[in-house]
């Protein structure tokens, strides 16, 4: 058994401790607030709903503004679509979630390009009430929102609910061709970035899953393909993975994205362990925008 002390010089001194880096609800606000400051034409950001607790549920676009008023008759816009923090205390999900997010509204050219031909939409932090209340990993109600998307309520999980009536309604509209769904998480056991996915019978639908990790494997030295899997455990039936491959399109990318609370493992040389710190969560989001340009461009 691993056993620590702690001497405090001041008994009086009030002291925090963290699994993992801090990343709050204030935080993403502020945030948010900096980038509406700026004025910028691709990036809009609006209410999807409230909380249980009346906090924002925010909802970001990030595209070229031709791209939100399609043509009758024109070709579907392509549209990709991102959570993060269901689970509040799965804190390296909201810096990766504002990696991409400054990489999708940089000038870096595969960027701007990206603007130009999809549709972002990003929902930061989807447990808003849970991650400013503390909790680990269920909302104010104490509901665990990733396991609630079959049957989403209204006064429990509202958050859950808007999100898959808006994701239904995309589906619907034949404007848009909603292509992409991706919630980011972070693993308390595993090392490395990996991706999980839904397991189909359609052989070729499983050959093209294998696309985009292999992708974020070019881009990205911590992604591990071996712990990348696809699977359809029982357990995991009222997730927004598995539940949202009944909802979008057949052919939907569908993932969730995992990075370890911890370290990742370089597989090109001798294994060196290298500690994830905020930095190196912001990259992995980085990376990921650069795997939707190789993807998408």
């Amino acid at each position: 058994m691993l056993s620590v002390v702690f001497n405090f010089d001041n008994p009086d001194d009030t002291y925090e401790f963290t699994y993992c880096y801090p990343y709050t609800y204030s935080r993403l606000q502020s945030y948010l607030e900096r980038l509406d400051a700026r004025g910028m034409p691709y990036f809009t950001r609006e209410r999807l709903c409230q909380s249980v607790q009346k906090r924002r549920l925010d909802l970001l676009t990030i595209t070229d503004p031709a791209n939100l008023n399609p043509q009758p008759g024109g070709l579907p816009m392509e549209m990709v679509f991102i959570t993060a923090r269901v689970h509040p205390g799965e804190t390296p999900a909201s810096y990766m979630c504002q990696g991409l997010i400054d990489f999708l509204i940089s000038s870096d050219p595969d960027a701007v390009m990206l603007r130009r031909k999809i549709i972002f939409k990003v929902v930061p932090m989807l447990n808003p009430d849970g991650v400013y209340n503390g909790n680990y990993r269920c909302s104010t109600t104490g509901y665990d929102l990733n396991r609630c998307y079959q049957y989403p309520k209204e006064w429990a999980h509202p958050e859950i609910m808007a999100l898959k009536t808006m994701l239904a309604g995309y589906t619907q509209d034949p404007h848009y061709n909603l292509h992409f769904y991706m919630d980011l998480h972070s693993h308390s056991t595993n090392k490395n970035v990996f991706l999980y996915g839904n397991y189909h019978n359609d052989e070729a639908r499983m050959d093209a899953q294998w696309v985009f990790p292999r992708l974020m494997a070019m881009h990205a030295e911590d992604f591990s393909i071996e712990h990348t899997d696809f699977n359809s455990h029982k357990a995991k039936a009222g997730t927004g993975r598995r539940t949202l491959s009944l909802v979008l399109e057949p052919k939907a990318q569908i993932y969730t994205l995992e990075v370890s609370f911890f370290c990742f493992v370089t597989e090109n040389g001798a294994g060196v362990i290298v500690p994830y710190d905020e930095a190196g969560y912001v990259k992995i989001g980085t990376n990921l925008g650069k795997a939707f340009s190789d993807y998408y461009l």
